[in-house]
């Protein structure tokens, strides 16, 4: 720790100090209950990747905020609807995109639609997304992937509520592809004691959408609180703590 100190930035200590409303108890820290590796509940306390950079930016900065966990949806309309509000983790949208005030990227992993190994041989792999219109597709409801397929014209969309009902619905051939965030779908697979390297193979990737998720502060917060995350989001991305998270969260 005494090598990492000296080298931040006068600039962010400066806004350390500066932030009006960075008192405990004045910011609300949503993020997603079901995000495994980024952020869910393990022994009654929030954990991932996601919640282990929020809580040290939280320390880094002096604040005293918990990390709360809530259903996607319920995130969502607080960050839209309630100032002094962060969002860890979501896709940054056209449609969003001035809707929030953006803090910087928290995880790197590609919106993609997955299928059985068995099925290998009969879907279509890094097709165009037409050629998956006519499949039974799962989509966690209120996703963007849900969006974006149904403003593509997809109709055979089955909702579900968290990763783990979706790969049940998977496994029980209830939807032939499964619309998911590749890193959390593998996260979710392995939880339930199977080997996502075997029982899944990736049939499309959604190159259109965000490669990743980022973390946002609602519209009302002041921009020095904004900004104070953002210039701790870099420094900790810098230094190498952030790629400590990763590892810490992979082993």
């Amino acid at each position: 720790m005494k090598r990492i100190l000296p080298a931040l930035s006068i600039p962010l200590l400066m806004l350390c100090s500066a932030l009006p409303v960075a008192q405990a108890g004045t910011l609300t820290i949503a993020c997603e209950d079901n995000l495994p590796p980024f952020s869910s509940e393990a022994g009654g306390q929030p954990h991932g990747i996601v919640v282990d950079v929020v809580q040290l930016i939280i320390r880094q900065l002096g604040l005293g905020e918990t990390v709360h966990l809530y259903p996607w949806n319920r995130v969502l309309t607080m960050g839209l609807n309630q100032p002094n509000t962060l969002v860890c983790a979501m896709a940054r949208t056209p449609e969003r995109e001035d809707r929030f005030q953006w803090v910087g990227e928290v995880i790197h992993s590609p919106p993609v639609l997955l299928m059985l190994t068995e099925n290998g041989g009969r879907i279509p792999r890094n097709g165009k997304l037409a050629d998956y219109q006519n499949y039974a597709i799962g989509v966690l409801h209120g996703s963007y992937q849900e969006k974006y397929l149904q403003e593509h014209g997809f109709t055979h969309l089955e909702v579900f509520s968290s990763y783990r009902e979706g790969y049940q619905m998977l496994r029980a051939k209830r939807i032939t592809l499964w619309a998911a965030n590749q890193l959390t779908a593998y996260s979710t697979v392995q939880q339930m004691h199977d080997q996502p390297g075997q029982v899944l193979q990736t049939a499309f990737v959604f190159k259109q959408l965000p490669q990743g998720m980022s973390m946002a502060f609602s519209l009302g917060t002041p921009a020095s609180t904004v900004e104070a995350f953002r210039q701790a989001l870099e420094q900790i991305k810098r230094d190498g703590r952030y790629q400590q998270i990763l590892k810490q969260n992979s082993e």
